[in-house]
């Protein structure tokens, strides 16, 4: 049935209106506007969702992976990672995956920063004949907390404190000290200004150094993760003992039940995903409960052990069973 599903029904379909989820990473979340310079209305955003997932999928790498390594990410479809896409008045609300998203930059070896690090951020100010600069930092620390959502950070009083110090030490030279309790440590340099509002000048310095704050909580990519080694099972079916490390597949033919709480769209997302696989002749819904879905799988082919590593590379692990595969999410680390 969901083959029959039209590219309109499809996008209805994300587009439907779903609980709130819990502890849902803000960065995760892109608002796409209409931008009528562009010819992008509100009506093409809401009936083109795939598009609009492309048009955030930037904005994303700009939260989450550090600036030198967003030039080495390959090209990928945002509706890879789409979790929902919710419309408004404003615009097209997308929300990716975080598994989604960690998992495919760790398979394509690109660093990532798992979670908003968190700052208690000082900026103070000082001119060449000594007085502080209250205004000018106030607007700076603006800057900081109008930039955290686009940058990927989060400033929060009881952070650890990440204190910026200018001071001017003459005309145009002037010096900047970082300290504070952030991955980023301590360091102290001087730069040459040109004249004018003192706000205008020190924004790009300030981004920079917010990003290299960032940036320092980068995690390690390690190699992709290994296939999942199912151990020998014993099986009784009718008083005898039957070693079984794989379920039989009859004709090329395979039952498979995935037990995971997905929402409708992650529900399409993950059978049109398993269905572009070149090893799958035919994938058909047979069930729907609590516990998720069970389908009917015609392989390309005895072969079905293919599937452990591409369950293990979408965060599930495989288990056999008596009629087939059941496929479970791995437990959060």
């Amino acid at each position: 049935m969901y083959r029959l599903i039209s590219g309109a029904c499809f996008a209805a379909l994300l587009l439907l209106v779903q609980p709130a989820l819990a502890a849902t990473d803000a960065r995760m979340q892109i608002l796409v506007a209409p931008d009528e310079a562009k010819g992008i209305t509100l009506d093409f955003l809401r009936s083109n969702i795939a598009q609009a997932a492309d048009m955030a999928l930037p904005r994303l790498w700009a939260r989450i992976v550090p600036k030198q390594a967003q030039r080495d990410i390959p090209t990928v479809k945002g509706l890879r990672f789409l979790q929902r896409a919710t419309p408004g008045d404003a615009g097209i609300m997308i929300i990716f995956q975080p598994r989604r998203v960690f998992s495919w930059l760790k398979d394509h070896h690109i660093p990532y920063i798992a979670e908003p690090p968190a700052w208690n951020v000082t900026i103070n100010l000082q001119n060449a004949a000594g007085r502080s600069m209250p205004e000018s930092a106030a607007r700076l620390h603006d800057m900081v907390q109008g930039e955290s959502a686009q940058l990927g950070y989060v400033v929060n009083s009881a952070a650890p404190a990440l204190v910026l110090d200018w001071r001017w030490l003459d005309s145009s030279q002037v010096s900047l000290s970082v300290r504070g309790g952030t991955r980023l440590g301590e360091y102290a340099e001087t730069r040459r200004l040109a004249s004018g509002d003192p706000v205008l000048q020190l924004r790009p310095w300030l981004e920079e150094v917010l990003l290299k704050a960032r940036d320092a909580y980068v995690e390690q990519t390690e190699a992709a993760a290994p296939a999942v080694t199912l151990p020998q099972q014993h099986v009784e079916t009718g008083g005898e003992v039957a070693a079984s490390a794989r379920p039989p597949v009859a004709e090329g033919y395979l039952l498979l039940k995935v037990e995971r709480h997905a929402s409708l769209p992650e529900q399409i997302l993950f059978e049109q995903d398993l269905r572009q696989n070149p090893r799958i002749l035919d994938l058909s819904l047979r069930q729907v409960n609590r516990d998720g879905q069970q389908y009917r799988l015609h392989l390309k082919g005895a072969d079905d052990l293919w599937l452990r590593d591409w369950f293990a590379h979408r965060g599930m692990t495989l288990t056999p069973t008596i009629e087939g595969w059941v496929a479970r999410e791995m437990p959060a680390r």
